[in-house]
């Protein structure tokens, strides 16, 4: 009679697991390091597959599409109607564009001479001290500006003379876009395909550890942070760009269209777009040629910077609470530091991404913090059961009455 042999395995002891543990964290931690650039395509590729997740649902959760057959049709409408909006789009902002920055050539250029006839005033100044008469050095300070003059011309030079190089670098970097272009749309295409097995891994793994239904809170929690932020700020970018190009042309501003279109770019960035939408739109517009209606320029960029500052007040109080709700939830000064701290880190996309990144923070830390404090891991479980058992209480009150 032979015997039955079952297969058991022993568990391990927790300081085999705590050494795990944190030996897998030190691993991840030094793979993210060495290979942070495909982190930044894998975040990429992340990010349009949320942006798109809304029509893929159309096409695969109305309509009773395969999964592959709505992915595959929610990338040709996004192609298409990329492709349009580009011609379309680029050809009536053309003229605006080459405006703005003919525009721009002008504010640098008369903030050089302002800056010279700035110095010349001072090279001229004397001012007196009691008995004594001070004078900035004439002499000094025009040969300092001759030979600042010098070697701004050199190195433009030195910069055509390298002509070739340049181009080559350009070459470069195209290609490297490309390629990196590439691989952002395969991963996107497989994290549409595959993101739902994603979750329902995680939810299965905290499922046989008793976790499954904190697990499924958070994991719904986490996609509403995230498509609500995204979602938000794409609307909110349309939005200021209209109304900004609208204020603009009707205050005889040059170029408005180019100039509502940064607006709506530098509104992607978290608090930190509206005051840089401010500083360049007064920039530009303080050495616009000629203010119109004979205004004085000084009067004329008080009342072009008074718009835009109310335009900034209705955003922030009437529109940003109603596209944003509570899903956020944060300081406005909580997120500017997060957003200066992403823009140290990462460069634009840590500025663009720090809020959901801190609320995401936030959610977890609570949960953490609030499981290791024995309560309830979510304040509105808390919430429930202080009204149930207060529900209780009247009940059995009035009950023993």
């Amino acid at each position: 009679m032979s015997s039955q042999h079952h297969y058991t395995s022993p568990p391990w002891p927790r300081n085999l697991k705590t050494i795990a543990a944190v030996g897998f964290l030190v691993l991840a931690a030094l793979v993210f390091w060495r290979f942070f650039e495909f982190v930044q395509l894998f975040v990429l590729a992340a990010l349009a597959a949320f942006i798109l997740h809304p029509i893929l649902a159309l096409f695969h959760g109305r309509l009773k599409l395969p999964r592959g057959v709505a992915v595959f049709i929610t990338y040709l409408l996004f192609v298409l109607i990329s492709s349009a909006l580009a011609i379309v789009v680029g050809t009536l902002v053309r003229d605006q564009v080459t405006g703005l920055l003919d525009n721009i050539l002008g504010t640098v250029r008369g903030l050089s001479q302002f800056t010279q006839e700035m110095l010349a005033t001072l090279s001229t100044a004397t001012v007196q001290i009691g008995r004594f008469y001070l004078q900035a050095p004439t002499e000094q300070i025009n040969g300092m500006l001759d030979q600042f003059s010098a070697s701004l011309v050199s190195q433009v030079g030195e910069f055509i003379g390298q002509g070739g190089s340049w181009v080559t670098g350009v070459a470069q970097t195209a290609i490297a876009t490309v390629t990196r272009g590439i691989v952002l749309v395969v991963l996107s295409i497989y994290l549409l395909l595959d993101g739902p097995r994603i979750f329902a891994f995680f939810e299965r793994t905290a499922q046989q550890t008793g976790y499954g239904d904190d697990a499924a809170i958070l994991i719904d929690d986490f996609q509403s942070i995230w498509h609500t932020y995204f979602r938000s700020q794409v609307l909110l970018a349309l939005i200021m760009g209209v109304l900004v190009s609208l204020a603009l042309f009707a205050l005889r501003v040059d170029n408005p269209v180019a100039i509502g279109i940064v607006a709506g770019v530098l509104e992607l960035v978290p608090v930190l777009g509206q005051y840089l939408t401010m500083a360049v739109t007064i920039a530009l517009v303080a050495f616009q040629p000629e203010p119109p209606l004979g205004m004085q320029t000084w009067l004329y960029v008080l009342l072009v910077a008074g718009v835009l500052f109310g335009i900034q007040q209705i955003q922030g109080n009437v529109i940003l609470p109603r596209v944003h709700g509570r899903t956020l939830a944060l300081h406005p000064v909580l997120i500017l530091l997060g957003v200066l701290m992403g823009a140290s880190l990462v460069g634009v996309l840590g500025a663009i991404l720090a809020p959901p990144i801190l609320a995401t923070v936030k959610l977890i830390g609570t949960y953490l913090w609030r499981k290791m404090l024995d309560l309830p891991p979510f304040p509105a479980q808390d919430t429930v059961e202080t009204r149930s058992e207060t529900a209780d209480e009247i009940h059995e009150s009035s009950v023993f009455r």
